[in-house]
């Protein structure tokens, strides 16, 4: 079944539909193939394994999902900037900084806030005069700075809240579901790609020409995608790079100490979740730019993660996650009708607070989270392995490096210093993993990948050291774009959405002519050179 576009995105999750949409509106023909249904498949989402020899990596199934929305129908919708230092140049970790000044993409701040409801607060200083601002941390400038993520309701997490209707409504919008992109027509003369092709699990295809293409699948897959182009066309697609594939990384996070709550209720006012006009705002403790400079290490954070699930609270966030689905099931109501006495605690402590309360038996784990520096041996490449596509696997030689250690060092020691001088250690002392007071122990064997994947198809000017340039676009193959944090030449310490979002819509301007490569080209870098598939009025599937 061929079929044509001016504009063709695979992925249709938060990138790939915030791309789409933004192109729609200006009468753009859009059409996104997408690998996933409307509701979670197993069979689908068995497409995500990976060929791991090592058995290191682990979030391949629990960090990304196909379907429409993608991961946005699981996430725990914390949106936060990469802090400046991070992005820019780091020469106490040999890193150039990304060749896209991220400033350029302030002005999507707004937008985006407003289409998740989430207000717009700073992200580093919360109003102490505001109703919620209670026993906010000290400031530390010499060991952390604290930050304050901003997340959505779980209903609104879910990019179909907001977006649904306007995929449903366009004339100038197509999303084929249970489209697997299967391949690629490139012409090799002209650099130019011409035609994907999509099947679905029962068989049926789908090819599509357009004008420009996009790759907005996540880190994993999109990576994948590049690398079976390239196999396609004898390895001649990104012949010229030794990028692709290369310098994966993840945030690697492990828990380092578990808060003694002998005073409930001052360490709920100290470290639960708050709720500033109305948004929910959780600590990012971040690793101070001069503490990162002294000690010689990428950055880091320290999170409070209380886990609920033995809490009679467990069913406020079963049915809050059950909205973020888009599903409610009528046992759930039944269970919180149970609860009622908890639940009334809970209702006051948000009432009166703003804060969520946080029965005394559920304990606080500060959870150390490391920014993974890019090295070019950690890779995905092509598995001899298939998927029932006929697909090869991605192929991971993935592990933590001895970099990644002493960052985990450098963020508990800044953390003991933290707590001690600010007094904490009198109020609510930390109960300290064993691992982390063996000075021959070794966080890093322990830590594990946030599921927050970036870097394999990395950005850069040189397109012998990267693959995509600052406009993201492929070097050798300019009508194609790639949004997803595979482009991302560092991580920083911040949750990797808010910027992949960012630069989804930078992408869309740039198509629409409303913004350049030049735009986003740091002062004195160089610019680059050269039933499955029945159509519905509004989905196909």
């Amino acid at each position: 079944m061929p079929t044509g576009a001016t504009h063709c995105i695979v992925g249709g999750g938060i990138a790939g539909l915030l791309l789409a949409t933004r192109l729609a509106r200006h009468h753009k023909r859009v059409m996104v193939l997408e690998s996933g249904g409307l509701d979670f498949d197993g069979e689908i989402h068995d497409l995500n394994g990976i060929d791991d020899p090592d058995g290191r990596y682990g979030r391949e199934k629990t960090g990304r999902y196909r379907g429409l929305g993608g991961s946005s129908s699981r996430w725990g919708g914390r949106i936060i900037p990469i802090s400046p230092d991070e992005h820019g140049r780091r020469d106490h970790v040999a890193q150039e900084g990304w060749p896209f000044a991220l400033e350029t993409l302030d002005r999507y701040h707004h937008e985006l806030e407003d289409l998740f409801q989430i207000g717009h607060d700073s992200f580093e200083d919360i109003d102490a005069a505001m109703p919620g601002a209670t026993g906010l941390l000290l400031a530390d400038v010499e060991n952390f700075r604290a930050r304050w993520a901003k997340c959505p309701t779980f209903a609104r997490c879910n990019i179909l809240t907001a977006l649904g209707k306007e995929i449903r409504d366009s004339a100038n919008l197509t999303v084929v579901l249970h489209a697997t992109v299967v391949g690629f027509d490139l012409d090799r003369e002209q650099g130019r790609l011409r035609a994907l092709t999509a099947r679905s699990l029962s068989g049926a295809s789908v090819t599509v020409r357009a004008e420009e293409f996009t790759i907005a699948a996540g880190t994993i897959e999109s990576t994948r995608l590049l690398l079976a182009l390239d196999a396609a066309n004898d390895g001649r697609a990104f012949a010229g790079t030794d990028a692709l594939g290369r310098y994966f990384q993840d945030h690697l996070k492990a828990e380092v100490a578990v808060v003694n709550r002998q005073r409930p209720e001052l360490t709920n006012h100290m470290l639960g979740f708050r709720f500033i006009k109305g948004t929910r705002r959780d600590l990012h403790l971040e690793l101070a730019h001069s503490a990162q400079v002294e000690d010689g290490v990428s950055s880091g954070f320290v999170y409070v993660s209380m886990d609920l699930a033995t809490s009679g609270l467990s069913i406020i966030r079963s049915i809050a996650h059950g909205l973020q689905e888009r599903r409610l099931e009528s046992g759930q109501l039944r269970q919180a009708i149970g609860q009622v006495g908890l639940l009334s605690t809970a209702a006051y402590w948000r009432l009166r607070y703003r804060q969520l309360y946080v029965p005394r038996d559920v304990p606080f784990r500060l959870m150390a989270c490391v920014e993974q520096l890019p090295h070019p041996e950690n890779r995905i490449r092509l598995s001899t392995q298939a998927d029932r596509m006929g697909m090869k696997l991605a192929q991971f030689d993935w592990k933590p490096r001895a970099a990644d250690e002493q960052t985990f060092r450098s963020t508990v020691r800044r953390l003991a210093s933290y707590w001690k001088h600010s007094g904490f250690d009198n109020l609510c002392p930390l109960d300290w993993n064993p691992s982390v007071l063996d000075p021959a122990g070794n966080i890093s064997d322990r830590a594990e990948a946030c599921a927050h994947p970036s870097g394999s198809t990395r950005m850069g000017t040189d397109p012998a050291s990267s693959v995509v340039g600052p406009n993201l676009r492929c070097h050798t193959i300019p009508n194609l774009a790639i949004a997803s944090a595979s482009v991302f030449p560092t991580a920083g310490s911040a949750n990797p959405t808010f910027t992949i979002m960012k630069l989804a819509m930078w992408l869309g301007d740039s198509y629409l002519g409303r913004s350049t490569a030049a735009d986003a080209l740091r002062p004195g870098s160089k610019k680059e050179g050269s039933n499955p598939f029945g159509r519905e009025p509004s989905f196909s599937s």
